[in-house]
């Protein structure tokens, strides 16, 4: 009796050192669950490595395809800046400036609202052409006697015509240039052409026999070259004087003489 509680207790032990038992007939049911779980186990560690190096070799071809769509897109970036830069090189200039550009606005010698100086726009961004012509007026070699003299030529349009200064700007004997309609507003001069494509810049003084200084030269062509940054007149534009058969022949003849010879231009027009 002894020896068969004996054995009964080595085979009681060794089931629960192995709890999945070689004779399928006899599985208990923590057999069978101890038989589904292991597999399972085993089956986790077998795959593990293969589904992280999945993952690995992905986000390694999203790190290659996000960097090379940057490289694309600098060199796309750098494309477009060698091309503008190309075009603006293309782009005809007048002549190089030393002479700085210097404005002086409206609102400086017109104290009046601006609401009362309302004109006409110019129909074109960009204008094509530029009449210069002299003033016929006193010459002036400061900023305070200049702005006297465009209050004058105001004044004077006004009592006259009932209109503003018609010039666009004008150009003082102390080389800057004073703004009268601007930019963007059509001329005032009902005898001559271009209404809608025309800048008109008048020379302070009266040069039928004395030429202009070279600080008034200097200054006419940085108004001209700053008009073409602003994109407000073209870069092919013609420049032409005026004849007035009223007036004798040597009217601003000085004038002329040396705005005659520069590049854009193109001659005379007749009043």
């Amino acid at each position: 009796m002894y020896s068969t509680a004996r054995t009964a207790a080595i085979s009681s032990s060794n089931r629960l050192k192995n709890p999945i038992s070689r004779n399928g007939s006899n599985l208990s049911e923590y057999d069978l669950e101890a038989g589904e779980h292991t597999p399972l186990l085993v089956s986790r560690v077998r795959f593990a490595p293969d589904v992280d190096d999945r993952s690995r070799h992905i986000q390694t071809v999203q790190t290659t395809a996000l960097l090379g769509i940057l490289t694309l897109l600098l060199f796309l970036l750098i494309g477009i800046i060698i091309a503008v830069y190309l075009l603006l090189m293309q782009v005809p200039r007048p002549w190089p400036v030393s002479h700085p550009f210097y404005l002086v606005e409206r609102n400086v010698w017109w104290k009046q609202p601006t609401e009362e100086f309302q004109l006409n726009p110019l129909e074109k961004y960009a204008t094509q052409n530029v009449i210069i012509l002299h003033t016929r007026s006193e010459t002036c070699h400061d900023q305070a006697a200049c702005i006297e003299l465009v209050q004058k030529l105001q004044n004077d349009a006004w009592n006259l015509n009932g209109t503003h200064i018609p010039y666009n700007f004008l150009i003082g004997g102390d080389g800057k240039t004073y703004e009268g309609r601007g930019w963007k507003t059509q001329h005032g001069f009902s005898n001559l052409p271009g209404i809608n494509d025309t800048i008109v810049v008048g020379v302070i003084g009266t040069f039928n026999d004395q030429r202009p200084g070279p600080v008034m030269y200097a200054e006419i062509k940085a108004l001209l070259t700053e008009s073409i940054r602003r994109y407000c007149l073209s870069p092919n534009y013609r420049l032409f004087g005026v004849i007035d058969n009223s007036i004798a022949n040597n009217a601003a003849a000085e004038l002329y003489a040396e705005i005659k010879e520069w590049r854009h231009w193109k001659g005379f027009v007749t009043v």
